[in-house]
């Protein structure tokens, strides 16, 4: 299983997903561990790109050296592996600055499943707002106080409290 996580274009005003949501992966990339520079020019990482790019030159220019070669192979591929368990975080951090906004995060076999699991929730929501009986009360309004040591989550639009003794 594989987590991931979804964004959503900004200032979008419909209630529903968004058919231009982005979905990432948040695991190692096997492609961001070996072209990293590369993969990271392909997702608009631009100064992420150069700086490894540089880095990379740098050390192969070390490598020439006698007596460093072990060294630059070791540093070329700590670079590599760096970026490719960060690549997608990298990622993720740069679609929070252009203004995209975390709309879900959650488990799945591979994006296919992601996007049915994402669509499906949001359709089975708005069934269940459409469905609700005025004449209930809305008991998500107000979470539970109780006496005691207590903690809340957040998923899923709802608060769920436990008690822990």
């Amino acid at each position: 299983m594989t987590r991931y996580m979804v964004f959503e274009p900004p200032a979008e005003e419909e209630s529903g997903p968004s058919e231009a949501a982005i979905f990432v992966k948040d695991r190692f990339s096997f492609f961001a561990f070996l072209f990293t520079f590369l993969w990271l020019f392909r997702y608009g990482l631009w100064f992420s790109g150069i700086i490894v790019l540089v880095l990379i030159v740098g050390i192969n220019f070390l490598g020439e050296v006698q007596g460093y070669e072990l060294s630059a192979a070791i540093l070329s591929f700590l670079i590599g592996l760096i970026i490719g368990l960060e690549g997608p975080s990298l990622r993720a951090a740069k679609l929070r600055r252009k203004g995209w906004q975390d709309a879900a995060a959650f488990e799945a076999d591979d994006r296919e499943e992601a996007e049915i699991i994402y669509y499906h929730r949001h359709t089975a929501d708005l069934e269940e707002d459409d469905r609700e009986d005025e004449t209930q009360p809305d008991l998500r309004a107000e979470p539970w106080r109780g006496p005691g040591n207590s903690f809340a989550s957040f998923s899923g639009g709802r608060q769920f409290q436990a008690r822990i003794y």
